[in-house]
């Protein structure tokens, strides 16, 4: 075993509970009624797919195309369906809402277990774990692809942001 690896899995065990501790963190932000902007809900569209390439590049795994496109499709489908039940409100020239945090919490799970399979299994157990992390990632693409096109029809509406 060579330095860089016992180095990797320390990370790896280090990595767990600091990523358990700053969700439960988010979570508790996430809750409360907050202005929602273009930039944050960008953010989170651009971030999960992201850290998904990052990650599976730094494992050196990959999930077959005949198994991601079906997860991120039934992800995005199943994130749009629960973004639905954020209720956006005009406050202001403001979009505010109260988001929901379920997708947080399985991206939270579906990352742990994927690092934990990747300390402790085969490089097919980690890629069934990566697929697990692909289905969070589509489901945080479409609840905050939702919102966004549900808050730019809400400014676009309101008297006070619409154009003449």
């Amino acid at each position: 075993m060579t330095v860089l690896t016992v180095l990797y899995k320390i990370v790896g065990f280090v990595s767990v509970p600091l990523l358990i501790i700053s969700t439960l963190m988010m979570v508790r932000s996430i809750r409360r009624s907050q202005k929602i902007t273009s930039g944050s809900l960008l953010f989170g569209l651009a971030f999960s797919p992201g850290f998904l390439i990052l990650y599976s590049l730094l494992l050196g795994v990959q999930v077959a195309v005949k198994w991601a496109v079906p997860l991120t499709m039934l992800g995005v489908g199943l994130g749009s369906i629960w973004a639905q039940s954020t209720n956006l409100t005009l406050r202001g020239g403001n979009v505010y809402g109260s988001r929901s945090v379920w997708y947080l919490m399985l991206w939270c799970a579906s990352y742990v277990v994927t690092e934990l399979l990747a300390l402790f299994s085969t490089d097919g157990a980690v890629a069934g774990g990566l697929a697990t992390m692909i289905f969070s990632a589509g489901s945080a693409i479409g609840m905050n692809g939702n919102l966004l096109l549900r808050r730019s029809w809400l400014l676009a509406a309101s008297p006070r942001t619409a154009a003449p």
